[in-house]
């Protein structure tokens, strides 16, 4: 079983730290912790896959990939 688990994008507010990224060097604030989470939580058995759309985005052959999403 495939499985994707996407992260959405956050909206650029004071609170994101969008334009104070750039000056650490990191491409997100906020590590996906949750969703990493869950995927412990699924058989071992599984391929996973983590898609932050706060660092890149969704793409077709991510979605053709996966059983569920």
């Amino acid at each position: 079983m495939n499985v994707i688990l996407v992260y959405p994008k956050f909206p650029e507010t004071f609170w994101s730290f969008k334009y104070a990224l750039s000056f650490i060097g990191k491409k997100a604030a906020f590590p996906p912790l949750g969703l990493l989470t869950v995927a412990s939580l699924l058989p071992a058995d599984w391929s996973k896959r983590l898609v932050d759309l706060n660092v890149e985005s969704l793409k077709d052959k991510d979605l053709a990939w996966a059983d569920m999403t």
